[in-house]
């Protein structure tokens, strides 16, 4: 099955037009950002034939993906800054696929999280909160398929840090019971 396949049920909330102007994806403030994608093996295998490459991760079975230099920060190295398109789009991971939305634990450290990441331009300004309320429950329901729940389990790390600028949608109960035992120790706290 083909990553694009794979995560099928997850479309993309963000209209083209105003990603190819935002300043704000694929770009992190520095080398070792907890923001950086995460990749499972599977999708740095569906993004070789695309040109990435498996030197750009600190472990090739799943991890971030190691940023590169752009101007006073840092980029994903599949990002163009030139042409803000992406070389492996059609086999981004799923941590990118999921965008502006994110995952991550409750100040606790208890619970798993879905939220919006207020950073997005389109979060800020342009979305009608009718549609993203919608589209945040068929989040929802996707991350918590048996198949995504089963990933997220294999690769903990898929799963952020305690964000403030992260507005929560829901709690996700079914992957906070499969990450019960990878849940972070004390609360944790990220800022950008």
């Amino acid at each position: 099955m083909t990553i694009e396949a794979k995560y099928k049920g997850l479309t993309q909330i963000v209209p083209q037009e105003l990603c190819l102007t935002c300043d704000v994806c694929c770009r992190f403030p520095e080398p070792t950002s907890f923001l950086a994608p995460y990749f499972t093996e599977e999708e740095i295998s569906a993004g070789e034939p695309f040109g990435l490459s498996r030197a750009w991760f600190p472990d090739p079975r799943g991890s971030k993906i190691k940023l590169v230099p752009n101007g006073e920060g840092y980029r994903c190295p599949n990002f163009d800054p030139a042409t803000q398109h992406c070389a492996i789009y059609s086999a981004r991971p799923l941590d990118c696929r999921l965008y502006p939305f994110a995952l991550y634990w409750d100040a606790a450290g208890k619970n798993v999280l879905l939220g919006m990441d207020v950073k997005c331009p389109f979060i800020r300004e342009d979305a009608n909160q009718s549609a993203l309320s919608t589209y945040a429950e068929g989040v929802k329901k996707f991350v918590e398929s048996k198949a995504i729940v089963e990933l997220l389990r294999r690769h903990p790390a898929l799963i952020g840090p305690y964000q403030d600028d992260v507005i929560r949608t829901a709690t996700l109960s079914k992957v906070t019971e499969a990450l019960r035992p990878h849940a972070p120790s004390g609360a944790q706290t990220a800022r950008s």
